[in-house]
């Protein structure tokens, strides 16, 4: 068997109640994110474009996906905990996909501890 075979046999199975938590966990944190987008309502010229009803629609849109984020956040977390603790999943082809490394490395090891330290995620700009 090549080197190479012989990696793929190898299959690193997470827990899957562990990887709904912290999925649970990054959407609590996004949902926390996207309501400081809040502090722009307060930014100089920003308030009096509040009479704009685009504007208006613009603030309850941030509402609305904070309050999908924190609902999925908290299904997620209740589901983690109704679930057997030995259900595994591979998710090895799943994290291929997810650009940020610090983000994929909390997927593929969940039961690792997230960094306290805000903006510790990397940022690409255009």
């Amino acid at each position: 068997m090549t080197k190479q075979a012989t990696a793929k046999v190898q299959v690193d199975h997470t827990s899957l109640p562990a990887l709904l938590n912290v999925v649970g966990d990054e959407l609590h944190h996004l949902a926390v994110a996207v309501e400081r987008l809040h502090a722009i309502v307060e930014l100089p010229g920003v308030k009096e474009s509040l009479r704009d009803a685009h504007c208006v629609g613009v603030v309850q849109g941030i509402d609305h996906v904070t309050q999908n984020l924190a609902g999925l956040s908290e299904f997620l977390s209740t589901l983690a905990t109704a679930m057997p603790g030995e259900w595994e999943l591979d998710t090895a082809e799943a994290c291929e996909v997810i650009l940020i490394a610090s983000l994929r490395e909390r997927l593929e090891r969940p039961t690792m501890p997230r960094p306290t330290s805000a903006g510790c995620d990397e940022c690409e700009f255009f």
